[in-house]
């Protein structure tokens, strides 16, 4: 049965209802936000609620009574009024076993609940194509800590129900980072012989070596957690890192050159480049993020992949391609200093008119 924490509590002010109830337990006793509890209800079944919010009470009738109790503010002494405490939970409904959803009863038990329950009263035990993306911990830093793994049914992640994750946060602190590596690695844990992964690097060096083993001093912590649930800590394998190369500057990468000259050797980092021929389809990306409501950059990018162009279908190096647009832009602004000359010199002969 578990043990009893408290009791349901249901009063003028704060009723029980279909989805919410209070439980009034002692003041010592320790819970979390989130935590889930279950209380005894109709026919024998059980309803299991997550913890919301705890209170503190005291018999003081307002502030004002401690206050005073205090001899008037003194923080230096014990005021010798012995004040009767206890705390109340409130606790949101999610679920009943057996579908029952009237309100729980005044002074019905409130016990903790199993590993099993809690998995059942938050449908983790109807997860399939298993695919781990975290654990929780109930009724953490207590005797009564429960350790639960948190699974994704993995077709909404890859397919065929679905190929999307969204993994927000505050920027610069690495956490998403950190997180989406590990979603990684358990998706190639569980799911290697199908999956493969393309990494656009914008972490400096931290994204060079995920193919070297963990030698952080806290990484034994990490790695037990890893193991329970169901995943290894090696590191990545068949890791390949392709870096950008110029023939005036050589690899372009966050790493030192000493290592750059490693992992060339081991054949693990290559060289890569855009050629103009073969990349110039793709210069509408860089202007992605433009509003171009009147289409202009539309039509200039599609004059610029137009083969047949007299001015840039026949180029074919992108120092070429720069020149050209540069003897454009030269134009441009020659144009537009004639119309403000103009412009300048009709303002004049009115003014002077005038």
């Amino acid at each position: 049965m578990g043990k009893i924490i408290g009791r349901v509590a249901a009063t003028e002010k704060y009723p029980a209802t279909m989805d919410k109830f209070y439980f009034w337990t002692n003041s010592d006793f320790r819970l979390n936000a989130f935590d889930v509890v279950k209380v005894q209800h109709l026919e024998g079944s059980f309803s299991f609620g997550t913890v919301e919010n705890i209170f503190h009470i005291t018999d003081a009738k307002s502030f004002l009574t401690n206050y005073i109790s205090n001899d008037f503010g003194d923080t230096e002494i014990n005021p010798p009024t012995l004040r009767i405490g206890m705390n109340y939970v409130e606790v949101a409904v999610c679920y009943n076993d057996k579908n029952i959803y009237t309100p729980a009863k005044n002074d019905a038990p409130v016990y903790l609940a199993t590993a099993e329950e809690i998995k059942q009263a938050l449908g983790l035990d109807k997860i399939q194509n298993v695919l781990p993306c975290g654990f929780m911990k109930m009724y953490a830093g207590t005797p009564n800590e429960i350790f639960l793994p948190v699974n994704l049914n993995a077709q909404f992640l890859l397919g065929p129900e679905g190929a999307h994750l969204n993994i927000s946060g505050i920027s610069g602190l690495a956490a998403k980072t950190s997180y989406a590596m590990f979603l990684i690695k358990s998706i190639l844990d569980c799911c290697a012989e199908s999956t493969a992964f393309i990494i656009f690097n914008v972490k400096g060096k931290d994204l060079m070596a995920i193919h070297n083993p963990n030698t952080d001093e806290n990484f034994s912590d990490i790695a037990a957690d890893y193991k329970r649930l169901g995943l290894g800590n090696a590191p990545f394998k068949n890791v390949r890192y392709y870096a950008p190369f110029n023939e005036n500057k050589g690899v372009t990468t966050y790493l030192p050159e000493n290592i750059v000259k490693d992992y060339l050797r081991e054949k693990i980092l290559k060289k890569f480049k855009y050629i103009y021929e073969d990349d110039r389809e793709s210069l509408e990306m860089l202007f992605a993020d433009i509003d171009d409501t009147s289409q202009t950059m539309d039509s200039i990018i599609s004059k610029i992949i137009d083969t047949s162009d007299t001015n840039f279908g026949g180029i074919k190096t992108w120092n070429d391609f720069l020149a050209t647009v540069q003897a454009f832009a030269s134009k441009s602004e020659c144009r537009l200093e004639e119309k403000l000359q103009n412009i300048s010199c009709k303002l004049h002969k009115y003014f002077d008119a005038a």
